[in-house]
């Protein structure tokens, strides 16, 4: 979250708020992009540490899952979701 200055009106506001949601849209595009680079392979999700032709166990699939996308999204998401609360919760308050 950005600190800001006295605002001057609304439009100042709205233009905080408009940099800070596209930036932290920009950030969750940039983890979907490293995650597809770093774990798939033609779109298809490969596992961290699958041996090749080997079967990986239940367990491996999950820690790798988690390992390799669901933390990383989700704390990416986390943080779009709190600055977009911040903001609406910002244009909720009276202006002085």
């Amino acid at each position: 979250m950005t600190a800001h200055p006295e605002i001057n009106g609304g439009s100042d506001l709205d233009q905080l708020h408009r940099d800070e949601i596209t930036v932290t849209m920009n950030w969750v595009i940039r983890t979907c992009q490293d995650i597809i680079r770093d774990h798939s392979h033609k779109t298809f999700w490969v596992p961290t540490g699958t041996p090749t032709g080997a079967a990986p166990t239940p367990g491996h699939l999950i820690e790798s899952a988690r390992a390799d996308v669901l933390n990383k999204l989700r704390r990416q998401i986390d943080g779009a979701d709190a600055i977009i609360s911040n903001a609406e919760h910002e244009r909720t308050e009276p202006r002085r």
